[in-house]
């Protein structure tokens, strides 16, 4: 089992990590051994990035733990909380502004996720409008039902399955064609699920084009995990070629995870850690990297955890760098 992989989590945490071979082990050996309460630490030591290849062995470890009896702090509430309103936030109230061309009876949804219409919602309002103003085709929901992953990452799975059935009876419901989405967590799930209805995934990156006009900068994109490890291998270097065709000087640093995604939901001791270690590299890049000290700095993802943790931990570490969203970068 390959170990040979740039992992967050054994760098901020190497005495709780669970290496490849570990989890495979105790998979093929599950009947034979039941996890304690202490174990919570080194099973959700794992922010699900996916650079080690084994983010799903890991879920089946995690739903492991709570079939053994044990706890999660808060799970009870939170599997209410879903249950009662389809979402993590009570009130699922959107805070996407009202915005004016949306066609209601198109059949390709734009969908938001809970965390973008919550905690992001410039990042999900930059992305409608670009899209708009590409002539793209979309309708949207008033109240969106979570995809899941939430709660799939803390191994509770019949809330899962229960979320996954409301949004395909709403999908079928809608006659919904085509999902565009903006969050890796949603299009993950949703390609998992819902391309057997019929129903074509797609992120919201695929739309992306380079700007006519020409602009000047200095760039850093912080990818998204699970794209660039799992579904979109190739997002970094197309990209960096978008933006460069636009006029932007793509600084070359390495990619880390940002901490983001399930990191802020399970252990935040861990997520934190992560992040700001991550915004130190950028703080190192913005002092080091840059080819011409006058350019303006900006700084980039298409994940909307990304896009919170970037503006939380960079507001934090005093990062001169300037957030931006990355249809904003390329809208003319």
């Amino acid at each position: 089992m390959n170990e040979d992989y740039n992992c967050p989590c054994r760098d901020v945490d190497p005495d709780n990590f669970v290496s490849n071979e570990q989890v495979i082990r105790l998979l093929e050996t599950k009947d034979d051994y039941k996890f304690i309460q202490e174990d919570y630490l080194r099973l959700y030591n794992c922010v699900h990035c996916g650079a080690c290849g084994t983010h799903y062995e890991r879920f089946l470890l995690k739903q492991k733990f709570l079939k053994d009896g044990n706890k999660i702090e808060g799970l009870s509430e939170q599997i209410e909380v879903l249950k009662k309103h389809s979402t993590p936030f009570k009130l699922n109230k959107s805070r996407i502004k009202p915005i004016d061309g949306i066609n209601v009876k198109s059949k390709t949804l734009l969908y938001f996720g809970c965390f973008t219409t919550v905690k992001t919602p410039k990042y999900g309002e930059d992305i409608a409008k670009y899209l708009l103003s590409k002539n793209v085709d979309f309708n949207v929901l008033e109240k969106e039902i979570c995809c899941g992953y939430p709660i799939l990452c803390t191994g509770e799975v019949s809330t899962y399955d229960l979320l996954i059935d409301r949004n395909k009876k709403l999908f079928i419901e809608m006659g919904f064609e085509k999902i565009i989405t903006v969050c890796p967590s949603c299009y993950m799930v949703f390609k998992k699920h819902y391309q057997e209805l019929g129903i074509k995934i797609e992120y919201f990156t695929e739309y992306l084009k380079p700007r006519i006009s020409q602009n000047k900068g200095d760039l850093i994109i912080q990818h998204a995990c699970p794209l660039k490890y799992i579904e979109f291998p190739g997002i970094e270097g197309e990209l960096k070629q978008i933006y460069e065709d636009s006029g932007y000087n793509v600084l070359p640093i390495l990619h880390n995870c940002c901490g983001g995604g399930v990191g802020h939901q399970l252990r935040v001791d861990i997520s934190e850690l992560i992040s700001t270690n991550r915004m130190k590299e950028f703080k190192e890049t913005e002092d080091n990297k840059s080819k011409n000290a006058s350019n303006t700095s900006y700084i980039t993802t298409y994940c909307p955890d990304a896009y919170w943790i970037l503006n939380f931990f960079g507001k934090k570490q005093k990062s001169k760098h300037k957030l931006v969203g990355m249809c904003e970068l390329l809208s003319e």
